[in-house]
């Protein structure tokens, strides 16, 4: 299947799929028109059948693809259709993009014109990591019509070892999003889980508990000498993989679970996640080389729901955060550091860093009634910082520092409960008080904004 620009497309012709098929879908225009539904713009795909002896289809009239030299090799996205079907689509040296399947049926029109979606997709997220600066693009991968296409999973290496990012590894279905990148900077890895859409909150609790965990991440990522662009490239991951579910959220829905609108004021209201960005470590110092820059760290979050009934539930969220990191330094704001192997160069502090954080927040419920509403957060960090003066040790300290915070959130809970609102005016001030909850429980890896 050739994927090319197009200034007009033909109506798609449906045939057998048991060889490969060849077809022409609009990518990278905004104004694409589907064939399937011309009330929601996107791709269209024409299929026809090489070597058929059928009439043949109207004319394309399309702009030969530039040649460059390619950037990607072995690029490609193997699908399953809801229906059953394998196919696989590869990136061709022009740009364009081919499609296997197996199988007698033909595609529907609908499985044509989600792959060349999905086609347009990818290509933009390959373009994306291939800019200068690079960066991702992959939301419209993760918003994946699974009503259509189950599953996809991409995969992609850097045809030159210039390249940033070397290779991507990522998938997608119903339940769950994934992501790998690696690259000459360091190694990225996201994945969400989907199958508890229960545990989900509102937009805004979403959008609060991402913003603060990627203040966590700035944090993190200030505090360790973190690379910028390695950070771009991982919180432009965490935040398009834990985008809330589009077309593809799983039948389970918050109005059919046990989960009030109380109990996800307390939780995140994002799927529960794994996330990781480890900086490659380099050896900065020709006259130590036990002495490394690196930097990695990582954060994930989960839930667990029990209990015999609605009435007699226990909730649990866990949030943690790791962070370790070494670096060099100069003596002095207004000092150049540049390591040698001369013994005159080695005037610098060496820091190490070791931390971690942690949030939790417990609720129990017995004959539909409150009897717990906990909330911990924890932070510590460990600084080690050796100071050096013409390559010898002149000073090596230690800071620990930990701090805790627990809150017992029952009174106030019960006392909601015992009043409910009545008005507008005391149902907004009830939603007020829930959102202040929400706000206050989040990961915080700074032991000082613990108190």
């Amino acid at each position: 299947m050739t994927i090319t620009s197009l200034n007009r497309v033909p109506t798609p012709v449906s045939l057998p799929a048991s060889r490969t098929l060849l077809a022409t879908a609009t990518a990278g225009a905004a104004a694409a028109t589907s064939t399937v539904s011309p009330a929601a713009p996107g791709p269209s795909a024409v299929v026809t059948l090489s070597g058929a002896t059928s009439a043949p289809a109207p004319a394309v009239y399309s702009i030969p693809p530039v040649k460059s030299v390619p950037v990607w090799q072995d690029a490609s996205v193997a699908i399953k259709t809801a229906s059953g079907r394998a196919l696989t689509l590869t990136l061709q040296d022009d740009s364009s993009f081919k499609v296997n399947a197996e199988g007698d049926a033909p595609l529907s029109d609908a499985e044509n014109a989600a792959i060349a979606k999905l086609s347009v997709a990818f290509k933009g997220a390959l373009d994306g990591m291939a800019s200068a600066p690079p960066h991702l693009d992959l939301g419209s991968l993760a918003q994946l019509d699974t009503t259509v296409l189950s599953s996809i999973h991409v995969s992609a290496h850097a045809a030159g070892s210039d390249q940033p990012i070397q290779t991507i590894d990522f998938s997608a279905d119903a339940t769950s999003r994934a992501v790998k990148i690696d690259g000459s900077a360091g190694q990225i890895g996201v994945s969400v889980d989907l199958s508890s859409p229960a545990i989900t909150g509102s937009k805004a609790q979403q959008a609060t508990a991402m913003a603060n965990y990627l203040k966590q991440v700035d944090q993190a990522a200030a505090r360790g000498h973190a690379d910028p662009a390695l950070v771009a490239l991982f919180k432009d991951a965490f935040t398009q993989i834990n985008a809330p579910a589009g077309v593809d959220a799983a039948a389970t829905t918050r109005s059919t679970s046990w989960l009030t609108d109380t109990d996800h004021a307390l939780m995140s209201g994002l799927a529960d996640f794994s996330a990781s960005f480890t900086q490659t470590a380099r050896a900065a110092n020709p006259y130590r080389a036990d002495e490394h820059d690196a930097f990695s760290f990582q954060v994930l979050q989960s839930t667990q729901v029990s209990g015999r009934s609605a009435s007699e539930r226990d909730i649990s969220q866990t949030s943690s955060s790791q962070l370790r990191a070494s670096f060099h330094s100069a003596l002095s704001a207004d000092a150049r550091l540049n390591l040698t192997e001369d013994p005159k160069s080695q005037n610098y502090y060496y820091t190490q860093i070791d931390d971690s954080a942690q949030s939790n927040v417990s609720i129990g419920y017995r004959k539909g009634l409150f009897v717990q509403a906990l909330s911990s957060r924890t932070a510590s960090q460990s600084t080690e910082q050796s100071k050096y003066i013409m390559g010898k040790k002149v000073e090596d300290l230690t800071v620990p520092l930990k701090k805790s915070q627990q809150s017992d959130l029952l009174p106030v809970l019960t006392q909601m409960e015992r009043h409910p609102p009545r008005t507008k005016t005391e149902r907004d001030e009830r939603a007020r008080t829930l959102a202040g909850i929400h706000d206050s429980l989040g990961l915080q890896t700074d032991p000082v904004a613990l108190g």
